[in-house]
């Protein structure tokens, strides 16, 4: 019998009353027990807020002020319709998705009101939640697959796999529970990508090579955006480091590709800068205006030419390449791959050699360098000391999570932003300050105007938003603050660039910064 969307509601009270995360675990995998095999993806998607997989082809355009207005609208019926199930939630808020056309969003408010019409206050409360991708119950992505694993008996760590392999944790449980998931033998989806590894800082290269110990490849950093290549005979499709599909901002690449890398199947990983006249590297937001624009493309392709630097290989021919140690993974790459599209890089153990290579990607425009252990497998979607990157300037990654209203000269924008770094153990955004520096004036109308697309509270002033814009700042100082609950604070942040290219989880930790606190104050000890 299919379970009712207020059975939904009660297991998320339940979640929301404990702290223990076996407890969590456990009430979660029981759930699943009672489910029928068709509503595993339903049930998942919806406790983790992830109705839509990042790939897919429809979009909810479902806001604040949709869900505010939807609250409002009145809907008449001529008799009381049954509570629904977690299944006719779902396919209705599938096909709130797919409505388009004229009067688009009237449409969806009304759909969106006949729903929620037949539902409980409680009941509401976490559908909302849901839409907005906040759960705030605690079934982080890591405690779902693990509850999965347990309802399932299959090893966590082959679940987890599988999900950084395919990218869609609905498209998981439907697999796991019709069980047609091959375990043993997993292989990406070509064109469905999969989560990149992701990279830990350090100061200089001496800290970078004492990370990584030993023998270490150095790779120019290169200031771009991060690609991954699926090709598959002729055909190529090319996604960005939050798993977009941008093949159509690139037709050179794909030319390049197809010409020279003769493969029946890969996946390969590589960076594509910008370039002037003279091949020295454009910054990255000049970059950025090809992926922004609509009309006229050809005109901004020729102004801004781009050039690709390829650095591994992650699948070939079949097999797939990931556990093999990076040296290895390198060596296929050289054979597939012609020299001139591959990154610069050397392998040493000589810091002054490394210095060396570091200073001339510097004095080049490049960003710095990324130093790897020569032993590494690829990590999907975790960072690790594998991969080491050092630059120029010290920045990090933080995501805009609300923003006030400015005064005098910028009255009318949104101009002084929440900015959060990220806590993976929670799935939290954690507030580390705030800052109204940086922006252009169109910048900050354009930030305006997204903000509150993406906007989920308001208090007048001041908005809550949606975390999805990512932006990296630069600040003089990491302070310790009781104001914030990450426990710190940039001193004189401002920011120096967005950060379109990567999503929010990929944004600095709680952890990072925590330790680059602690770092700072060794340093003051001795200086």
């Amino acid at each position: 019998m299919a379970r009712k969307f207020r059975d939904f509601a009660e297991l998320c009270k339940s979640l929301e009353k404990t702290s223990s995360t076996l407890e969590k675990r456990r009430l979660i995998s029981n759930f699943l027990k009672t489910l029928e095999p068709n509503e595993w993806k339903p049930f998942i998607l919806l406790l983790t807020g992830k109705i839509l997989p990042e790939t897919s082809n429809y979009s909810l355009y479902v806001g604040y002020s949709t869900i505010k207005k939807a609250l409002e609208t009145k809907v008449h019926t001529l008799i009381p319709l049954p509570s629904p199930s977690i299944t006719e939630v779902y396919q209705e808020l599938m096909n709130i998705a797919k409505i388009s056309g004229k009067d688009m969003q009237a449409r969806k408010v009304y759909a969106l009101a006949s729903l929620l019409n037949r539902l409980t206050n409680d009941e509401k409360k976490y559908l909302i939640r849901a839409l907005s991708g906040e759960m705030r119950v605690g079934a982080v992505i890591g405690l779902v697959l693990q509850a999965l694993s347990d309802a399932k008996n299959i090893d966590v760590e082959h679940i987890r796999k599988a999900y950084l392999l395919r990218g869609d944790i609905g498209e998981l449980a439907e697999r796991l529970a019709y069980d047609t998931l091959d375990l043993r033998n997993l292989k990406p989806t070509l064109f469905t990508p999969i989560r990149p590894m992701l990279a830990v800082s350090a100061n200089n290269i001496e800290e970078a090579i004492q990370l990584a110990g030993g023998r270490v490849a150095i790779e120019t950093k290169y200031d771009g955006v991060r690609v991954q290549i699926h090709v598959k005979n002729d055909n190529v499709k090319i996604f960005s480091r939050r798993l977009t599909d941008i093949t159509e901002s690139l037709p050179e690449v794909v030319e390049t590709i197809k010409s020279a890398i003769r493969v029946d199947e890969a996946i390969l990983e590589g960076e594509v800068i910008g370039i002037d006249e003279n091949e020295r590297p454009l910054p990255f937001q000049d970059l950025m205006k090809r992926f922004r624009r609509v009309k006229d493309f050809e005109s901004i392709a020729k102004k801004i030419p781009v050039r690709l630097y390829l650095f591994d290989l992650l699948y070939l021919n079949g097999e797939l390449l990931i556990d093999k140690p990076y040296l290895k993974r390198y060596e296929q790459l050289t054979k597939i791959a012609p020299s001139h599209l591959l990154a610069e890089r050397i392998v040493t153990d000589n810091l002054e050699e490394a210095k060396k290579f570091y200073k001339n990607a510097v004095e080049r425009g490049h960003e710095g360098v990324m130093v790897k252990r020569l032993d590494g497998p690829y990590v999907m979607g975790v960072r690790g000391a594998y991969w080491i990157k050092v630059k120029e300037v010290e920045t990090i990654d933080v995501v805009i999570v609300g923003a006030e209203w400015g005064h005098g000269r910028r009255k009318g924008w949104l101009s002084d932003y929440y900015l959060a770094v990220y806590d993976p153990s929670s799935e939290e955004f954690l507030i580390v300050g705030k800052t109204f520096k940086g922006l252009t004036d169109e910048e900050f109308n354009w930030i305006t105007n997204k903000l509150l697309e993406l906007k989920i509270a308001d208090e007048g002033y001041r908005i809550w938003v949606k975390p999805e814009i990512v932006v990296e700042v630069a600040f003089n100082e990491i302070q310790r603050s009781p104001k914030y609950k990450s426990g710190f604070a940039l001193r004189f942040a401002r920011i120096t660039r967005f950060r379109f290219d990567k999503t929010p989880k990929e944004a600095t930790t709680i952890d990072e910064l925590r330790q680059m606190y602690e770092r700072d104050r060794l340093r003051s000890l001795f200086s």
